[in-house]
């Protein structure tokens, strides 16, 4: 039984490479919003050396090419520390490479909380570029409530998130000072005792 279910376990730690299928095709999406990304942008550099826009029009449009890398941000994040995390980490230690700080420290965790911040960062662009492309009516102020609220919903996911984190944290620690404490109020003669 040992036997088998040490093959079992073999079997899905190897089986991790497929992991990497993904994470080569979150790559090509990242080229294929880097192809959206740059055909946005010449559009938008022709209107305004050739055409007319109005303030609010060209504001819009920046913020839609801001959400666009905030998109590429987040879906980068997610390849390269699933890659670290899930398939290897042998191919991220030369010195040659100069990787990001973060990456050194990144586990579920702290990858949980990335992508919650970043959900809220393209939450709230969106919401934005919602209020500045409508008129005052009451459809527009509806659906502009409406994704506030889904907006807001980010936020508390993030911050119920952080919290959980945060006790995790903390119950390890607060566990060991109260054994500390413990041995700490044993007098010598039980302290001795013990060892014996």
């Amino acid at each position: 039984m040992e036997k088998f279910l040490a093959s079992v376990g073999s079997l899905l730690y190897g089986m991790r490479i497929i992991m990497l299928f993904f994470y080569v095709g979150l790559v090509a999406i990242i080229f294929g919003i880097l192809g959206k990304f740059l055909f946005e942008t010449y559009k938008l550099m022709n209107t305004l050396m050739f055409g007319d826009l109005e303030k609010i029009g060209l504001i819009i449009k920046v913020l839609e090419l801001v959400d666009m890398t905030m998109v590429a941000q987040l879906v980068w994040v997610v390849a390269l520390a699933g890659v670290s995390l899930f398939v290897t980490t042998g191919h991220f230690d030369s010195k040659d490479i100069k990787k990001p700080d973060w990456l050194d420290h990144v586990n579920t965790y702290n990858l949980k909380l990335k992508l919650a911040f970043a959900i809220i960062s393209i939450s709230g662009v969106h919401a934005l570029k919602t209020y500045l492309s409508g008129e005052l009516n009451l459809e527009n102020i509806q659906i502009v409530t409406l994704v506030a609220v889904i907006h807001f919903t980010f936020v508390l996911s993030a911050i119920g998130i952080s919290y959980a984190e945060r006790l995790t944290r903390e119950e390890p620690h607060s566990s060991h000072s109260k054994s500390n404490a413990h041995k700490s109020l044993e007098t010598p003669h039980e302290q001795l005792s013990q060892q014996h």
